[in-house]
């Protein structure tokens, strides 16, 4: 399954798919859940109380058909697959007990109930910390300031969604100081940059098939954005 947005830009991967046409629309359940099943509830429970139980790059490294299964499945796919890296499961132990599950559908797994621990993993999975980092500099931008989304090309995890990458905006709000999430090919760690609220018009992005007035709001890191007129030469088409 490959997909494609309309324009010169296609996205990154399976998981970049804002912006990109042919879903439909959104349509908020009523009444919704925070659970649609019991089985969801116990894959956020071990994927929130396990250290480094679910990473970005893992969840986007699935397969395009394992990544749109559903929200928890592929939570549970990445956590299945970062244990076996880990070496904390073996394959052949997974496959092994998903066959007796599926052999005896009324079997259910041991549990073991450790009260001091699940009142550890509940404190930790609430504590609160506080993100922000000093800066090395000033911001480079201020509110008002027109900018360019760069491309962002190093191939890795990135927060820059690829349909607004070249296109202009403006500066709506400068936050704090934060650690860029991105990954780094090269294992270096990238100092903390400002982040910034950036307003992007509806036609800059869809041009004539955005609807009257729409504006997106998104926040942006520094290394994302270069200053209008920095060189590159400015879109005329939108």
């Amino acid at each position: 399954m490959r997909l494609r947005r309309s324009g010169t830009i296609g996205i990154s991967g399976i998981h970049d798919m804002g912006g990109v046409p042919g879903y439909g629309r959104v349509e908020p359940e009523s009444d919704e859940p925070i659970f649609h099943s019991e089985w969801e509830g116990r894959i956020f429970g071990l994927v929130t109380s396990v250290k480094g139980g679910l990473s970005r790059p893992r969840l986007e490294s699935l397969d395009p058909d394992e990544y749109l299964s559903g929200y928890y499945q592929r939570w549970m796919l990445a956590f299945e697959r970062g244990l076996i890296e880990r070496g904390v499961l073996g394959a052949e132990e997974l496959d092994a007990k998903t066959e007796y599950f599926r052999e005896d559908p009324d079997a259910r797994p041991t549990r073991r109930i450790e009260p001091a621990l699940t009142e550890r993993v509940r404190e930790g999975m609430y504590r609160q910390r506080d993100v922000r980092r000093q800066p090395v500099r000033a911001p480079a931008f201020d509110a008002g300031d027109p900018v360019r989304a760069r491309g962002i090309r190093h191939g890795g995890h990135t927060r820059s969604p690829k349909y607004v990458q070249g296109k202009r905006g403006v500066i709506h709000a400068v936050y704090a100081a934060y650690d860029l999430p991105d990954d780094n090919p090269h294992d270096e760690v990238a100092p903390a940059q400002h982040l910034y609220s950036v307003r992007f018009e509806g036609h800059e992005l869809w041009g004539g098939s955005a609807e009257a007035g729409t504006a997106v709001h998104i926040d942006m890191w520094e290394s994302y954005l270069e200053p209008l007129g920095s060189g590159v030469a400015e879109r005329t088409d939108a």
